[in-house]
């Protein structure tokens, strides 16, 4: 998980710090973040059920949501949210392929701390920071 201010924190310390030239890092949050605990950060802060996460179960949100434009529209309209598109507020498809590995996925933040580098974020402070921006701009309810 990253957050957008640590990616923009970090891309700005790279262009800045010359031992950083021509180098590549990894960029995340800096946290040990499953899709298995940031399910009921998701479900409280959408106010919904929560269903329990099972890793071990293909779940197909592309097809889940494949046909839900139009149940879209109208949480807008009831809503009076900023008019868009399910497609454009969500990209379904790499969600699918993250949320369904088969193993832990972990990236190291140890090449970027050696360099200098020491940005973070609580992942799941910051999904709530962002849950609340968007709120606030009116585009989720």
């Amino acid at each position: 998980m990253t957050d957008a201010r640590v990616l923009a924190e970090q891309h700005v310390w790279a262009a800045m710090t010359a031992k950083a030239k021509n180098e590549a890092f990894n960029c995340t949050n800096g946290d040990f973040f499953t899709w298995k605990k940031m399910w009921k950060v998701l479900s409280e802060e959408f106010k919904v059920d929560f269903v329990e996460y099972k890793e071990e179960d293909e779940f197909d949100i592309v097809e889940m949501m494949s046909k839900k434009g139009p149940v879209w529209e109208e949480i807008v309209e009831k809503h009076g949210l900023y008019k868009t598109k399910l497609e454009e507020i969500a990209c379904y498809p790499p969600f699918k392929v993250v949320s369904n590995f088969k193993f832990q996925h972990v990236s190291s933040m140890n090449k970027s701390k050696e360099y200098g580098f020491f940005g973070f974020a609580d992942s799941f402070k910051s999904v709530r920071l962002w849950v609340a921006r968007l709120r606030h701009m009116k585009i989720i309810p």
